[in-house]
């Protein structure tokens, strides 16, 4: 008889979720709790997060434009901050 093992709710490598913050949501428990509410809701569960390995981080990917300006860059767009 062959025995199964089941990993039950525990992440695994597929489900890894990767959220890039600005760092305005970052430092703001709200604006946090609000986007960690939202993100839980499109992955089926807005109660929790069991069996998802979410890793937030703060974004660190920047463009200058020729006036100088900074930009944050989140894949293919970008967002300014002044």
């Amino acid at each position: 008889m062959k025995q199964e093992t089941s990993i039950g709710a525990w992440p695994t490598p597929e489900r890894v979720v990767r959220v890039t913050l600005p760092t305005a949501i970052a430092n703001d428990l709200k604006a946090f709790q609000s986007t960690q509410a939202s993100i839980l809701d499109r992955l089926g569960c807005p109660a929790c997060c069991s069996g998802f390995d979410i890793r937030f981080d703060i974004t660190r990917s920047f463009s200058i434009d020729d006036k100088l300006n900074i930009h944050e860059v989140f894949g293919s767009g970008d967002i300014s901050f002044r």
